[in-house]
């Protein structure tokens, strides 16, 4: 086991700061001014939310700037996340405390500034900048403001569950990391010219699309049962986005299209017990026919 937040007490700090009352309030205003300054989230976090024992979470070596924890790139960032966690269960990387540790941890550790965390998700404006824009808001602005921002900072942070099991998967810089590396590898194996299509699959420029993709292939509630059905449309994805960088496959909506056109094959036919072959042919035309309309 890995060190991670107290369940309980994790949830009762995120409740206390996104319920409906809250909302604009001066326990939001407190909050970001902790943020605003690392030593002084350092310390609320550990005055608030107790750590369970486990093996350590032990920080990367380098310092990350911060477009590069708010979008860590595929090369050479997420290979190195998912290295220095390799041995992670799927069971552990998936929790919000587990990872909300290792965050806090990177803050202790000096590779991360604790302003970070309130940045937008295009990189602009900083998070400090967004802290103090929602501290200096008055009006009907000022609620939005700081509720948007503390909700920003707690899906940075570990994801935020009250979201939706994706949270994790999305929303956490380092989750989302390791989580998109680990499918490059699985999908990949050893073939590193195929890995690479399949970063610029996993790795879109589009949050969405790999929103959509985490709901369909990565989450709890996956549509897709067996891993070498997943892995082949993956791999198909890889192929056409390869061969055409403009294919309209490149877009969410279509991916969603795809993925549920295999999804209702999948509901009639028990594809993971189809050859593998035959399946790559199946998922093949489906993209063919998505592409093409």
């Amino acid at each position: 086991m890995y060190e991670e937040f107290d369940t309980s007490d994790y949830t009762r700090l995120r409740r206390s700061l996104i319920r409906k009352p809250a909302k604009g309030s001066t326990v939001q205003r407190e909050f970001l001014g902790k943020v605003r300054d690392t030593r002084e989230f350092l310390q609320f976090m550990k005055a608030r939310v107790a750590v369970q024992t486990g093996e350590p979470c032990v920080p990367l070596a380098e310092q990350m700037s911060e477009p590069e924890f708010v979008n860590p790139p595929s090369e050479p960032t997420e290979r190195h996340i998912f290295d220095a966690w390799i041995d992670l269960s799927p069971r552990i990387a998936c929790r919000s405390g587990f990872w909300g540790c290792v965050t806090l941890r990177h803050i202790e550790a000096g590779r991360i500034e604790s302003s970070f965390l309130a940045a937008d998700a295009g990189g602009s404006p900083a998070g400090i900048q967004r802290i103090d824009s929602a501290l200096r808001a008055t009006g009907e602005q000022a609620a939005s403001k700081l509720d948007g921002c503390v909700r920003t900072v707690l899906r940075r942070l570990g994801g935020l569950p009250e979201r939706g099991n994706r949270s994790v998967f999305v929303d956490c810089p380092l989750a989302r990391a390791w989580w998109r590396e680990r499918l490059v590898r699985e999908v990949a194996a050893d073939d590193e010219a195929l890995a690479r299509r399949v970063r610029s699959v996993v790795h879109p420029e589009s949050q969405q699309y790999w929103e959509d993709l985490v709901t369909f292939v990565v989450s709890r509630n996956s549509v897709f049962g067996s891993t070498a059905v997943r892995n082949i449309l993956i791999r198909t994805l890889a192929r056409v986005l390869d061969a055409d960088p403009l294919s309209p496959l490149r877009k969410a909506t279509e991916l969603k299209r795809l993925c549920r056109s295999v999804s209702s094959v999948q509901a009639s036919i028990e594809l993971s017990v189809v050859p593998e072959h035959d399946v790559s042919a199946i998922i093949g035309e489906m993209a063919k026919r998505v592409a093409s309309t």
